[in-house]
């Protein structure tokens, strides 16, 4: 096969949209997301997208040999880590301090507006659907997962010579089907199979 270098790919920038688990997702990978169903995230940091993929397997020796006569997968955890910049994404500000946007209060308009809420005992999942979209030039890589939790957030810290970010690591979770994350990826043909 000859050496194709187009095929090399970065993430040169990205979205991060979330909904309700049941939220339509796009059927291709150039549809924009419903924005009724699916809510914009806002700026990320230069870190970009981190996937993650956690996996466990068992090992099964036959009596006197080193090695294993067979595997067996245990688990498997795919994450996605993500910092976010905009303080004034309320949909951010949810995720980060485990609050639903119902128990947050706005209170005033315009410059003098302010928005409060109050952290407390939470036990409770809170289980969401997430969609990622990762551009490069023309093509675009798309990611879906119905269902999915914030199992990490990482620090936010104040000081005058950085921005405050919130950064964010989603646990993808089993759907209904089966599943737990659905690819598109522009660019990728599968090769012709000849007998």
């Amino acid at each position: 096969m000859a050496d194709i270098n187009d095929g090399v790919r970065v993430g040169y920038a990205g979205k991060a949209y979330i909904g309700a688990v049941g939220a339509t997702a796009p059927t291709t990978l150039t549809a924009a997301p419903d924005a009724d169903e699916w809510f914009d995230l806002g700026k990320i940091t230069e870190d970009g997208l981190t996937e993650a993929t956690d996996q466990a397997r068992s090992e099964f020796k036959a009596w006197g040999f080193d090695s294993p006569v067979r595997t067996q997968l245990t688990s498997k955890t795919t994450s996605f880590q993500l910092a976010f910049m905009q303080s004034s994404n309320a949909y951010v500000q949810s995720l980060f301090h485990s609050v639903s946007l119902a128990d947050m209060t706005t209170t005033g308009t315009g410059d003098a507006a302010y928005t409060s809420f109050t952290i407390g005992q939470n036990t409770e999942p809170d289980v969401r659907a997430l969609l990622l979209d990762i551009v490069d030039g023309a093509f675009a890589t798309r990611i879906i997962v119905p269902r999915v939790e914030v199992t990490e957030r990482g620090n936010k810290t104040y000081k005058g010579s950085e921005t405050v970010n919130y950064p964010l690591t989603f646990t993808a979770l089993t759907s209904s089907d089966g599943s737990s994350v659905r690819y598109m990826m522009g660019g990728l043909v599968l090769p012709v199979v000849t007998p």
